[in-house]
């Protein structure tokens, strides 16, 4: 099973094993997993999950960022050699000789999602927020439905950035529409999944409906009481 190695400087301070479907978190708080002690690192700063397919690293909307090789991400899947950046302090994410990896490592620009869903809320009046998407798997938050369409897939250039395999450069879009929101599918060799079925071709968006994307699991959320 792969290991992060926590260094300060160039000394190792301690090694950990991230188990198959295990959770390892990272932080200044006492029972984290990994204990960052260090004033720029926040109490619940970042986790490691062993998901099927890979492990991820998630930042739990900490104060000062998680960076992944120079870059800040918020959900990021992890391949041999990363350097995590966390304050002062690096991890080294590694597999152990011989040991099997995932079929597909992602290049960097496929495996990161882009989203700062505080910084998004933050700028949007509460007023004109009338729906969401709420993230389940592979990322955490929520992210504003403000735009008349909404751009999910693997291009840099998307509203939200969405790992995997199959994943087209733009997937789906959410539009905007005058009474709710509507689900479109775009491209991708890898169809996204709306309640568990394909989407073909166009649907309109109902309440709690889940929507799969690559590894990345999101849930809509749109009251009409958000309205009032």
């Amino acid at each position: 099973m792969p290991v992060v190695q926590l260094q300060y400087k160039d000394r190792v301070i301690s090694r950990h094993r991230v188990e198959p479907g295990g959770t390892l978190t990272i932080g200044r708080h006492p029972e984290s997993d990994v204990v960052i002690d260090n004033a720029a690192v926040s109490g619940k700063h970042a986790k490691i999950d062993g998901l099927e397919g890979g492990y991820f690293i998630t930042d739990l909307k900490s104060t000062n960022g998680t960076f992944i090789n120079s870059a800040m991400i918020s959900t990021c899947q992890l391949k041999h050699g990363d350097s995590i950046v966390i304050g002062r302090h690096r991890l080294i994410f590694g597999y152990a000789r011989g040991e099997t990896r995932p079929e597909r490592e992602l290049a960097p620009l496929d495996k990161t999602m882009v989203m700062d869903s505080a910084r998004q809320r933050a700028a949007v009046p509460v007023s004109e927020i009338n729906a969401y998407l709420s993230i389940l798997k592979g990322g955490n938050g929520d992210i504003p439905l403000t735009k008349k369409v909404t751009k999910i897939g693997k291009d840099a250039a998307c509203d939200i950035v969405v790992a995997g395999f199959g994943v087209g450069k733009v997937s789906l879009t959410i539009s905007k529409m005058p009474k709710g929101f509507q689900v479109n599918y775009v491209s991708g060799f890898k169809r996204p999944r709306i309640n568990g079925e394909p989407l073909r071709t166009s649907l309109k968006l109902r309440e709690f409906d889940t929507l799969d994307i690559g590894s990345t699991r999101i849930q809509f959320v749109y009251r009409e009481s958000l309205l009032m």
